[in-house]
């Protein structure tokens, strides 16, 4: 859709273009983009191809699609970076469009007990060069089941 910054990610132009973990003719998951020469590992969406604002917008095969893509990432997530625990949420409008998109992200074990859940981006998390950043995606696409 025109004006859409996921719909261009998705046809990779744009600001939020970044590694793609997964992609079907219904879901996509990406790592969130790297910005500057240092990245957060393990903060990713899922996304319909198809552009929908809600969830419930979503026909039963794509809502089937998602979810499985939600429940894939978590594992994956997991596998590789072994956190303390992996959040999920969909939020409401963004900069980004209305274009339904779901946020996977960790919480590394190390992470103060005072650190809220939703500060991903806390002092204390890890990071990882930019430029390792295809390889971490590599990894956690082939952590994804089958």
């Amino acid at each position: 859709m025109w004006g859409c910054m996921i719909c261009d990610k998705h046809n990779g132009t744009g600001p939020l273009v970044s590694p793609v973990i997964h992609v079907d003719d219904l879901v996509v998951v990406t790592h969130r983009p790297a910005h500057g020469e240092w990245v957060r590992p393990g903060y990713l969406f899922v996304e319909p191809r198809r552009h929908v604002a809600t969830v419930d917008l979503l026909d039963d095969a794509e809502t089937v699609a998602f979810a499985r893509a939600v429940r894939s990432s978590i594992g994956a997530l997991r596998r590789v970076l072994e956190p303390a625990h992996v959040f999920t949420f969909v939020a409401g409008l963004s900069a980004a469009g209305v274009h339904l998109h779901q946020h996977v992200f960790t919480r590394p074990s190390d992470t103060a007990r005072d650190v809220p859940w939703h500060n991903a981006d806390s002092p204390d998390a890890p990071q990882i060069p930019a430029s390792g950043l295809d390889a971490l995606c590599a990894e956690l696409a082939a952590a994804l089941p089958g």
